[in-house]
């Protein structure tokens, strides 16, 4: 569009200066036709009266002088006149000049001496007569000298007029040739220029055409580009609503199917709750699975699970079951069916699921597992139904069974809500500082020399002063994620004992304690300025799920570093005691109650202590016997040559006051 303007105001110019020229050249015609008539007329006129009074004037001398001639020779003369025709010609060119005022000053002014000289011509003219009359030949040849000379200057007057009329025609005929020279000049330049802009008008509209022709041929490209752009957009289009449809399906895979299974997952499940009614429902759980996971790696535990699920889907052939993979190693089971009244044979399919697994040998490469399961089964409930059956699993995990039933009566609800109340306890108990330790002693039974020892155990004491046992609250706060407060109040009132009584004292420290940062900080910034390490000795807790060797060795290192103790607790309950005491840096082993409480009466226990004492003794680890209950335990510990004693025969737990006192 720039370009069209441009080429729009080229061509307004070029009009311009042909119109210029056009206007110049009318207006130069329209002068020359004027001085064309000018000439034609006017100027003619002006020559003709000039050169007729001159005429006239010459005319009048000759007459004259032929009368003249006439009267020398006696021949008769007519009546002597004065001609009229010299006065007419004065007239007229008057009457011309008045007409014609263009004309120069110095015509005006040499007729203006010319009608002065008719009328002394006249005068001349008419002594001349006189003279004639009177026959005197002396004031004849006066006259006419003065007539000769008076005419001699009158032909020159009307000659000179002449040749000023002559001169102002050849003036005007040079202004005529100029004016057409410079109206030639000017239409040859002005045709010029505007042949130039005209060529370069038409120079820029070929350009134009041309560039307008390349876009045209581009927007036919762009046309025709769009048109397959469209075509395959129309299939891209498709293809987006294929792929958005497969992907689609790949999100509602993600969101509502495990990953590792391929089952439904608790997503599914919990929306499968709003719309279906379930009648029964049964949640299984992978025992131990945890430890299986740590020990093999997840790879492994991810394979172990996969098997699993592949199990569970051919267990499972009556219709109108459902299976779900609802956790890591956590699957339900539901009826859909509410037709299905039988509440026995839906509890002997799960009972046979849970015997046919404990039985199935998994094989993997060159490995080969097997596991047991636990499950908790609910007939209640409706949209609690997940939480009843949940309930039930936590049972079964808690008294060490395979299948637990939410019971109508809702007895695990009732323990769940006791867990709850539980809870409050405790955050009530932390505002109130009200967590506690209680000190059992540890007797030395081989060295009297050596002083009683003194293992700090946490009690709570609720608002009406009650003592509240560890059993009651550690799991919930373990499941409410506030266990690491009860440890900070632990070590802060053992640490307390120790430099009020300046006694020994043990304190217990479990792997979750160790791998909780907070708990670990609180713990070395307080013994980083505590002037009594010497009497403290920590005790190592859950020794069974010890999988991080390096970072509980590199506790106990840090440990010993302020000379502190370390005791391993539980020793023999598994065989992964016996590594621990090989690879750990401790300086006591507690032997088990299992050994302890009917060591009296079993044989073999005796013998397994026997063994733990002679393998402690090698390795210079000192040995203490808990649960001693009786003096009949405390006999045979003392003659196994157990170095210490811990039990309700030797003291109980309580506050430490009462066993310095007694």
């Amino acid at each position: 569009m720039k370009m069209q303007s441009k080429i729009y105001f080229t061509i307004v110019i070029s009009f311009l200066f042909l119109l210029f020229p056009l206007i110049l050249s009318y207006e130069n015609i329209d002068t020359n036709n004027k001085m064309l008539r000018y000439l034609s007329n006017d100027q003619i006129n002006l020559n003709y009266y000039t050169h007729k009074l001159n005429y006239d004037i010459k005319k009048n001398q000759t007459h004259i002088l032929q009368k003249i001639l006439l009267h020398h020779k006696n021949e008769k003369v007519q009546e002597l006149e004065s001609s009229d025709d010299i006065h007419h010609d004065v007239l007229v060119l008057e009457k011309f000049i008045v007409k014609h005022p263009e004309l120069l000053s110095q015509f005006k002014n040499t007729f203006d001496i010319i009608k002065k000289r008719v009328v002394a011509y006249a005068i001349v003219q008419q002594s001349l007569f006189e003279a004639i009359k009177t026959e005197d030949e002396i004031d004849i040849e006066d006259a006419l000298v003065g007539f000769n000379a008076i005419t001699i200057k009158f032909s020159e007057d009307t000659q000179n007029l002449i040749d000023i009329s002559n001169k102002q025609l050849y003036t005007n005929i040079q202004a005529l040739e100029t004016n057409n020279n410079n109206s030639r000049n000017t239409l040859v330049f002005s045709f010029l220029i505007a042949l130039f802009l005209i060529s370069f008008s038409i120079y820029k509209f070929t350009q134009l055409h041309h560039y307008l022709k390349k876009q045209l041929t581009k927007t036919e490209a762009a046309e025709e580009g769009l048109k397959n752009a469209q075509i395959q957009l129309l299939k891209y289009n498709d293809d987006l609503e294929e792929e958005i449809a497969k992907k689609s399906k790949e999100l509602h895979d993600k969101i509502y199917t495990s990953f590792l299974s391929g089952l439904p997952n608790r997503n599914k499940l919990l929306e499968d709750i709003k719309t279906d009614n379930f009648s029964k429902m049964a949640i299984l759980n992978i025992d131990k699975f945890q430890s299986f996971n740590d020990i093999y790696g997840e790879e492994i535990g991810n394979i172990a699970l996969q098997l699993t699920a592949e199990f569970l889907k051919e267990q499972i052939t009556i219709e109108d079951v459902v299976l779900y993979h609802i956790g890591g190693d956590e699957f339900c089971i539901v009826c859909t069916n509410e037709k299905i009244t039988f509440t026995q044979i839906f509890i002997e399919i799960i009972e046979s699921i849970l015997e046919k697994y404990k039985t199935e040998h998994f094989v993997y490469e060159d490995k080969s597992f097997q596991f047991m399961m636990s499950a908790g089964i609910s007939f209640s409930g409706n949209k609690k139904m997940l939480a009843y059956a949940d309930m039930a699993l936590k049972d079964a995990k808690k008294r060490n069974i395979q299948l637990s039933i939410f019971d109508e009566d809702k007895e695990l609800e009732k323990i769940h809500q006791e867990d709850r109340e539980c809870h409050k306890k405790l955050v009530s108990a932390f505002t109130r500082d009200a967590v506690l330790s209680y000190f059992q002693p540890i007797l030395p039974i081989q060295n009297s020399a050596k002083p009683t020892k003194y293992e700090s155990l946490v009690r709570l004491k609720d608002e009406n002063g009650k003592i509240i046992p560890p059993f009651n609250f550690i799991n919930v706060a373990k499941a409410n994620r506030v266990y690491y407060k009860i440890t900070h109040a632990v070590i802060k009132n053992t640490f307390g004992v120790i430099a009020k009584y300046k006694i020994p004292c043990s304190l217990n420290i479990s792997l979750s304690d160790i791998d909780n940062d907070t708990t670990m900080k609180y713990l070395f910034e307080l013994l980083d300025s505590y002037e009594y390490n010497e009497l403290l000795t920590v005790e190592l807790l859950e020794t069974e799920d010890f999988n991080d060797y390096e970072k509980v060795y590199n506790f106990c290192m840090k440990i010993r570093s302020y000379g502190i103790k370390i005791a391993l607790d539980d020793f023999g309950s598994g065989y992964a005691n016996f590594s621990h005491i090989l690879n750990l840096p401790v300086d006591y082993i507690k032997i088990d109650a299992s050994l302890i409480s009917d060591i009296d009466k079993n044989h073999n226990s005796r013998i397994m202590v026997e063994t733990i004492v002679d393998l402690a003794k090698k390795l210079h680890v000192e040995t203490i016997a808990e649960f001693v209950s009786s003096a009949e335990i405390l006999a045979v510990v003392k003659e196994l040559g157990v170095d210490y004693a811990q039990g309700f025969y030797i003291g109980k737990p309580q506050e430490i006051s009462k066993h310095i006192k007694g």
